[in-house]
């Protein structure tokens, strides 16, 4: 069946889909562009609910996607290699709002004894703090040694730079 440009247009114009996906629902409803739309939003619930106004999402569906990104994003603490918590970002905060000091102290103090903490995420740009951490830590033994070095006429350097590059496919944040 042939489906008249000005039909594919308007249901393109009325519900921001493609050409053919538009085409598709036309054909399937014999050029009734009534049905066609009933289906595309059938389809896509999300965009019916009025969540969608001329191209741009509600606060309210910005604020759910952000609750769910939260619950998909992970904090887990390991040591040995043994996970000793996995939780999901939202807790985390909310477990910061309610305990937040004594939150604090017991990540400090497992900082302390040796466990690694991460930020996994589902997909996206990953972050590493290692890096960042490490970055800032070798600035400021650049900016003590040149302040021993003044003292110290032979300027060795420390060779007690650290460079962990493993990626194993995960997008992740990881303080040790």
């Amino acid at each position: 069946m042939s489906i008249p440009m000005e039909k594919i247009d308007e249901l393109r114009k009325r519900t921001n889909c493609s050409y053919e996906e538009a085409k598709t629902l036309l054909e399937k409803h014999n050029g009734d562009l009534l049905e066609a739309i009933v289906e595309f939003e059938r389809k896509n619930s999300s965009r019916s609910n009025s969540n969608y106004y001329n191209g741009t999402v509600s606060f309210g569906t910005k604020v759910k996607q952000l609750i769910d990104k939260g619950f998909r994003t992970r904090f887990i603490v390991e040591k040995s290699g043994e996970t000793l918590i996995n939780i999901s970002i939202n807790l985390l905060i909310l477990a910061a709002l309610i305990l937040n000091w004594i939150l604090l102290i017991a990540l400090i103090i497992s900082f302390i004894l040796g466990c690694r903490f991460r930020i996994r995420k589902e997909k996206g740009e990953s972050i590493d703090l290692n890096k960042f951490i490490d970055g800032f830590g070798s600035k400021v033994k650049e900016a003590s040694g040149e302040a021993k070095q003044q003292n110290n006429p032979n300027g060795a350097k420390n060779p007690d730079k650290r460079n962990d590059d493993n990626d194993d496919g995960y997008n992740e944040i990881t303080i040790e």
